[in-house]
Protein backbone atom coordinates (compact mmCIF):
# COMPACT_ATOMS: atom_id res chain seq x y z
CA UNK A 1 0.00 0.00 0.00
CA UNK A 2 1.50 3.15 -1.15
CA UNK A 3 2.42 6.69 1.15
CA UNK A 4 -0.51 8.54 0.06
CA UNK A 5 -3.29 6.09 0.70
CA UNK A 6 -1.59 5.57 4.67
CA UNK A 7 -1.81 9.02 5.02
CA UNK A 8 -4.95 9.40 3.57
CA UNK A 9 -6.04 7.10 6.02
CA UNK A 10 -4.12 8.26 8.82
CA UNK A 11 -4.83 11.74 8.79
CA UNK A 12 -8.32 11.48 7.72
CA UNK A 13 -9.27 10.93 11.24
CA UNK A 14 -9.75 14.36 13.00
CA UNK A 15 -8.46 13.26 16.37
CA UNK A 16 -5.73 11.64 14.57
CA UNK A 17 -4.38 14.86 12.72
CA UNK A 18 -2.67 16.93 15.78
CA UNK A 19 -0.55 14.25 17.26
CA UNK A 20 0.13 12.91 13.80
CA UNK A 21 1.82 16.12 12.55
CA UNK A 22 4.77 15.33 14.79
CA UNK A 23 6.18 12.35 13.60
CA UNK A 24 9.52 10.54 13.28
CA UNK A 25 10.29 9.86 9.56
CA UNK A 26 11.49 6.52 10.52
CA UNK A 27 7.69 5.86 12.71
CA UNK A 28 6.41 6.70 8.93
CA UNK A 29 7.76 4.00 7.23
CA UNK A 30 7.27 1.55 9.43
CA UNK A 31 3.96 2.35 9.62
CA UNK A 32 4.23 1.93 5.59
CA UNK A 33 5.77 -0.57 5.31
CA UNK A 34 3.53 -2.74 8.37
CA UNK A 35 0.33 -1.76 6.24
CA UNK A 36 1.45 -2.55 3.36
CA UNK A 37 2.38 -6.40 4.12
CA UNK A 38 -0.27 -6.83 6.67
CA UNK A 39 -2.72 -6.71 4.13
CA UNK A 40 -4.36 -9.33 1.76
CA UNK A 41 -2.32 -11.00 -0.58
CA UNK A 42 -3.30 -8.71 -3.32
CA UNK A 43 -2.38 -5.67 -1.93
CA UNK A 44 -0.79 -3.21 -4.13
CA UNK A 45 0.93 0.06 -3.90
CA UNK A 46 1.92 3.32 -5.72
CA UNK A 47 -1.95 4.44 -5.68
CA UNK A 48 -1.30 7.70 -7.10
CA UNK A 49 -1.89 5.81 -10.57
CA UNK A 50 -4.92 5.60 -9.80
CA UNK A 51 -5.63 8.56 -8.87
CA UNK A 52 -7.63 10.70 -11.48
CA UNK A 53 -6.65 14.23 -11.36
CA UNK A 54 -8.69 15.54 -14.63
CA UNK A 55 -12.39 17.31 -13.64
CA UNK A 56 -13.80 15.94 -16.53
CA UNK A 57 -13.69 12.30 -16.40
CA UNK A 58 -13.49 12.41 -12.30
CA UNK A 59 -17.29 13.58 -12.49
CA UNK A 60 -18.19 11.12 -14.71
CA UNK A 61 -17.01 8.75 -12.23
CA UNK A 62 -14.00 7.73 -14.70
CA UNK A 63 -15.96 5.43 -16.74
CA UNK A 64 -14.24 7.28 -19.98
CA UNK A 65 -11.90 4.57 -21.54
CA UNK A 66 -14.23 4.75 -24.65
CA UNK A 67 -13.97 8.79 -24.73
CA UNK A 68 -11.33 10.35 -26.58
CA UNK A 69 -10.27 14.06 -27.94
CA UNK A 70 -9.63 14.77 -24.54
CA UNK A 71 -6.48 15.36 -22.33
CA UNK A 72 -8.00 13.01 -19.77
CA UNK A 73 -6.71 10.47 -22.51
CA UNK A 74 -3.81 10.41 -21.21
CA UNK A 75 -5.03 8.81 -17.47
CA UNK A 76 -7.79 7.07 -19.03
CA UNK A 77 -6.66 5.94 -22.33
CA UNK A 78 -3.85 7.26 -24.39
CA UNK A 79 -5.56 5.57 -27.26
CA UNK A 80 -8.18 8.57 -26.89
CA UNK A 81 -5.67 10.78 -27.44
CA UNK A 82 -5.59 9.72 -31.47
CA UNK A 83 -8.87 11.66 -31.88
CA UNK A 84 -7.08 15.28 -31.35
CA UNK A 85 -6.55 17.41 -33.74
CA UNK A 86 -5.05 20.92 -32.67
CA UNK A 87 -2.44 21.02 -30.06
CA UNK A 88 -3.83 21.33 -26.19
CA UNK A 89 -2.67 22.02 -22.88
CA UNK A 90 -4.16 22.01 -19.73
CA UNK A 91 -3.69 22.77 -15.90
CA UNK A 92 -5.39 21.17 -12.84
CA UNK A 93 -6.00 21.41 -9.18
CA UNK A 94 -7.35 18.67 -6.74
CA UNK A 95 -8.47 19.57 -3.22
CA UNK A 96 -8.22 16.25 -1.22
CA UNK A 97 -9.51 15.72 2.28
CA UNK A 98 -7.43 17.33 5.14
CA UNK A 99 -5.70 20.11 2.99
CA UNK A 100 -3.74 17.58 1.03
CA UNK A 101 -2.86 18.94 -2.66
CA UNK A 102 -2.24 17.63 -6.07
CA UNK A 103 -2.11 18.93 -9.22
CA UNK A 104 -1.28 18.32 -12.62
CA UNK A 105 0.11 19.94 -15.90
CA UNK A 106 -0.59 18.38 -19.48
CA UNK A 107 -0.28 19.00 -23.35
CA UNK A 108 -0.53 16.91 -26.37
CA UNK A 109 0.20 17.81 -29.94
CA UNK A 110 -0.88 16.15 -33.36
CA UNK A 111 2.59 15.09 -35.29
CA UNK A 112 2.30 14.30 -38.95
CA UNK A 113 3.52 10.94 -39.68
CA UNK A 114 3.62 10.28 -36.53
CA UNK A 115 0.76 10.55 -34.70
CA UNK A 116 -0.70 12.60 -31.53
CA UNK A 117 2.11 12.35 -28.46
CA UNK A 118 1.56 13.85 -24.85
CA UNK A 119 3.21 14.71 -21.61
CA UNK A 120 1.65 14.80 -17.83
CA UNK A 121 3.15 16.01 -14.74
CA UNK A 122 1.23 15.07 -11.57
CA UNK A 123 2.18 16.07 -7.90
CA UNK A 124 0.68 15.37 -4.88
CA UNK A 125 1.93 17.09 -1.72
CA UNK A 126 0.77 15.84 1.65
CA UNK A 127 2.65 18.99 3.85
CA UNK A 128 4.78 19.37 6.49
CA UNK A 129 5.01 17.11 9.73
CA UNK A 130 7.19 18.09 12.56
CA UNK A 131 9.73 15.99 13.17
CA UNK A 132 10.22 14.42 16.45
CA UNK A 133 12.46 11.86 18.10
CA UNK A 134 11.55 8.74 19.72
CA UNK A 135 10.76 10.68 23.10
CA UNK A 136 9.01 13.59 21.35
CA UNK A 137 11.48 15.93 21.34
CA UNK A 138 10.52 18.37 18.16
CA UNK A 139 13.44 18.25 15.53
CA UNK A 140 12.61 20.21 13.05
CA UNK A 141 9.62 19.30 10.11
CA UNK A 142 9.93 17.05 7.33
CA UNK A 143 7.55 16.74 4.41
CA UNK A 144 5.99 14.20 1.96
CA UNK A 145 5.24 14.34 -1.69
CA UNK A 146 4.51 12.39 -4.68
CA UNK A 147 5.26 13.03 -8.50
CA UNK A 148 4.25 11.36 -11.17
CA UNK A 149 5.73 11.79 -15.28
CA UNK A 150 3.24 10.23 -17.92
CA UNK A 151 4.42 10.28 -21.32
CA UNK A 152 2.29 9.14 -24.21
CA UNK A 153 1.88 8.38 -28.39
CA UNK A 154 -1.05 7.67 -30.48
CA UNK A 155 -2.18 7.41 -33.58
CA UNK A 156 -4.70 5.57 -35.99
CA UNK A 157 -4.29 2.09 -36.88
CA UNK A 158 -7.06 1.43 -39.46
CA UNK A 159 -10.61 2.94 -40.13
CA UNK A 160 -12.46 3.84 -36.97
CA UNK A 161 -9.41 2.17 -35.10
CA UNK A 162 -6.63 3.75 -32.71
CA UNK A 163 -3.91 2.72 -30.20
CA UNK A 164 -1.84 4.38 -27.58
CA UNK A 165 0.77 3.68 -25.37
CA UNK A 166 1.81 5.33 -22.02
CA UNK A 167 4.98 5.31 -20.32
CA UNK A 168 5.48 6.25 -16.94
CA UNK A 169 7.59 7.04 -14.12
CA UNK A 170 6.36 7.52 -10.49
CA UNK A 171 9.08 8.71 -7.40
CA UNK A 172 7.51 8.97 -3.50
CA UNK A 173 9.63 10.62 -1.22
CA UNK A 174 9.17 10.87 3.10
CA UNK A 175 11.83 12.64 4.46
CA UNK A 176 14.82 12.12 3.07
CA UNK A 177 13.29 8.14 1.63
CA UNK A 178 12.26 7.30 -1.83
CA UNK A 179 10.35 4.82 -3.55
CA UNK A 180 10.13 4.67 -7.19
CA UNK A 181 8.03 2.48 -10.04
CA UNK A 182 7.93 2.62 -13.74
CA UNK A 183 4.56 1.24 -16.09
CA UNK A 184 3.36 1.35 -18.91
CA UNK A 185 -0.39 1.71 -20.39
CA UNK A 186 -1.89 0.05 -23.26
CA UNK A 187 -5.37 0.60 -24.80
CA UNK A 188 -7.04 0.89 -27.90
CA UNK A 189 -10.23 3.08 -29.04
CA UNK A 190 -12.45 1.85 -31.81
CA UNK A 191 -15.52 3.84 -33.44
CA UNK A 192 -18.28 1.42 -34.11
CA UNK A 193 -20.17 3.50 -36.74
CA UNK A 194 -23.35 2.19 -35.48
CA UNK A 195 -25.23 5.25 -34.25
CA UNK A 196 -21.47 6.93 -32.37
CA UNK A 197 -21.00 3.78 -30.18
CA UNK A 198 -17.83 3.36 -29.22
CA UNK A 199 -15.41 0.83 -27.39
CA UNK A 200 -12.24 1.27 -25.96
CA UNK A 201 -10.22 -1.60 -23.85
CA UNK A 202 -6.84 -1.45 -21.97
CA UNK A 203 -4.38 -2.61 -19.26
CA UNK A 204 -2.65 0.05 -17.05
CA UNK A 205 -0.01 0.27 -14.46
CA UNK A 206 1.71 -2.48 -15.77
CA UNK A 207 5.21 -2.19 -14.26
CA UNK A 208 7.32 -2.66 -11.47
CA UNK A 209 8.84 -0.90 -8.44
CA UNK A 210 12.55 0.15 -8.77
CA UNK A 211 13.17 1.38 -5.26
CA UNK A 212 11.41 0.44 -1.98
CA UNK A 213 11.37 3.72 1.26
CA UNK A 214 12.80 0.14 3.49
CA UNK A 215 13.47 -3.26 1.86
CA UNK A 216 10.43 -4.52 0.36
CA UNK A 217 9.00 -3.32 -2.94
CA UNK A 218 5.48 -3.40 -3.52
CA UNK A 219 3.61 -4.31 -6.57
CA UNK A 220 1.52 -2.13 -9.09
CA UNK A 221 -1.99 -1.66 -9.19
CA UNK A 222 -2.50 -3.61 -12.79
CA UNK A 223 -5.65 -2.82 -13.94
CA UNK A 224 -7.55 -4.10 -16.86
CA UNK A 225 -9.98 -2.20 -18.31
CA UNK A 226 -13.57 -2.53 -20.72
CA UNK A 227 -15.88 0.28 -21.03
CA UNK A 228 -18.69 1.45 -24.24
CA UNK A 229 -19.61 4.99 -25.14
CA UNK A 230 -22.52 5.78 -26.81
CA UNK A 231 -25.25 8.70 -27.14
CA UNK A 232 -28.84 8.78 -26.02
CA UNK A 233 -30.81 9.02 -29.39
CA UNK A 234 -32.54 12.45 -30.29
CA UNK A 235 -30.67 14.05 -27.01
CA UNK A 236 -27.81 15.41 -26.68
CA UNK A 237 -26.50 13.29 -23.80
CA UNK A 238 -23.66 10.52 -24.11
CA UNK A 239 -23.39 7.16 -21.43
CA UNK A 240 -20.24 5.68 -20.97
CA UNK A 241 -20.02 2.40 -18.90
CA UNK A 242 -16.54 0.68 -17.83
CA UNK A 243 -15.49 -2.08 -15.81
CA UNK A 244 -12.13 -2.40 -14.25
CA UNK A 245 -10.48 -5.60 -12.94
CA UNK A 246 -7.56 -5.28 -10.57
CA UNK A 247 -5.82 -8.41 -8.20
CA UNK A 248 -6.41 -5.97 -5.16
CA UNK A 249 -9.84 -4.67 -5.43
CA UNK A 250 -11.80 -7.56 -7.85
CA UNK A 251 -14.16 -5.87 -9.92
CA UNK A 252 -14.81 -2.43 -10.08
CA UNK A 253 -17.36 -0.43 -12.23
CA UNK A 254 -18.09 3.13 -12.92
CA UNK A 255 -20.88 4.99 -14.78
CA UNK A 256 -21.04 8.31 -16.45
CA UNK A 257 -23.61 10.77 -18.09
CA UNK A 258 -22.77 14.26 -20.12
CA UNK A 259 -25.23 16.68 -21.18
CA UNK A 260 -25.22 19.18 -23.33
CA UNK A 261 -26.81 22.16 -22.28
CA UNK A 262 -25.55 24.71 -24.90
CA UNK A 263 -22.36 24.46 -27.11
CA UNK A 264 -21.22 26.21 -23.88
CA UNK A 265 -22.11 24.27 -20.85
CA UNK A 266 -21.77 20.78 -20.25
CA UNK A 267 -23.17 19.36 -16.88
CA UNK A 268 -21.87 15.33 -15.51
CA UNK A 269 -22.80 12.72 -13.36
CA UNK A 270 -21.17 9.99 -12.26
CA UNK A 271 -20.82 6.93 -10.09
CA UNK A 272 -18.17 4.68 -9.43
CA UNK A 273 -18.58 1.42 -7.34
CA UNK A 274 -15.25 2.33 -5.23
CA UNK A 275 -17.58 4.13 -3.05
CA UNK A 276 -18.94 0.39 -1.34
CA UNK A 277 -15.88 0.36 0.01
CA UNK A 278 -15.58 3.65 1.52
CA UNK A 279 -18.66 2.91 3.38
CA UNK A 280 -18.28 2.95 7.20
CA UNK A 281 -22.41 2.72 8.15
CA UNK A 282 -22.21 6.44 9.23
CA UNK A 283 -24.66 9.04 7.42
CA UNK A 284 -23.43 9.92 4.03
CA UNK A 285 -22.39 6.83 3.36
CA UNK A 286 -25.10 6.65 0.79
CA UNK A 287 -23.09 9.26 -1.37
CA UNK A 288 -20.09 7.56 -1.48
CA UNK A 289 -18.91 7.20 -5.60
CA UNK A 290 -21.10 9.42 -6.80
CA UNK A 291 -19.77 13.02 -8.29
CA UNK A 292 -20.83 15.62 -10.39
CA UNK A 293 -19.32 18.46 -12.19
CA UNK A 294 -19.78 20.98 -15.11
CA UNK A 295 -17.56 21.80 -17.93
CA UNK A 296 -17.70 25.79 -19.60
CA UNK A 297 -16.49 26.24 -23.11
CA UNK A 298 -15.55 29.85 -24.17
CA UNK A 299 -13.79 30.26 -27.46
CA UNK A 300 -10.32 27.86 -26.74
CA UNK A 301 -10.76 28.12 -23.38
CA UNK A 302 -12.39 25.17 -21.18
CA UNK A 303 -13.15 25.19 -17.50
CA UNK A 304 -13.82 21.92 -15.70
CA UNK A 305 -15.13 21.30 -12.29
CA UNK A 306 -15.52 18.09 -10.35
CA UNK A 307 -16.91 17.31 -7.01
CA UNK A 308 -16.50 13.56 -5.55
CA UNK A 309 -17.95 11.77 -2.88
CA UNK A 310 -16.06 9.81 -0.55
CA UNK A 311 -18.68 8.94 1.60
CA UNK A 312 -17.79 10.23 5.50
CA UNK A 313 -14.64 10.71 4.61
CA UNK A 314 -15.83 13.74 2.76
CA UNK A 315 -15.86 15.68 -0.83
CA UNK A 316 -13.16 16.20 -3.16
CA UNK A 317 -13.56 19.31 -5.44
CA UNK A 318 -11.24 19.04 -8.60
CA UNK A 319 -10.44 22.31 -10.90
CA UNK A 320 -9.09 22.26 -14.48
CA UNK A 321 -8.62 24.85 -17.05
CA UNK A 322 -7.52 23.90 -20.96
CA UNK A 323 -6.89 25.77 -23.81
CA UNK A 324 -6.46 24.32 -27.81
CA UNK A 325 -4.34 26.07 -30.27
CA UNK A 326 -4.12 26.43 -33.77
CA UNK A 327 -5.10 22.51 -35.88
CA UNK A 328 -2.17 20.48 -35.99
CA UNK A 329 -2.41 17.05 -38.08
CA UNK A 330 -4.05 14.38 -36.97
CA UNK A 331 -2.48 10.73 -36.96
CA UNK A 332 -4.79 10.02 -40.01
CA UNK A 333 -3.32 12.49 -42.10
Amino acid sequence: MELGTKLNHILGHNSWRRDMRTLNPILILMLVTTAAFAGSPGTTGFELLRTDGFARSSALGGSQIAVGGDLHSLFSNPAGLADLSHPIASAGFFKHVMDLDSGNLSYARPIRQIGVVGLGLTYFDYGSFDRASEYGEKQGEFGASDVLVTASAARGLRENLSGGVSLKYLNCTIDSYTASAVAMDMGVLYHTGYHDWSVGVGVFHLGFATAAFLEEKDPLPTTYRLGLSAPLEHLPVRFSFSGDYTEADDLRGAGGLEVDFSKYVQGRLGYNSVGLDQRVGLDRDALAGFSCGIGIHASTLTFDYALTSQGEVGYLHRFGLSTTFPAGRTARD
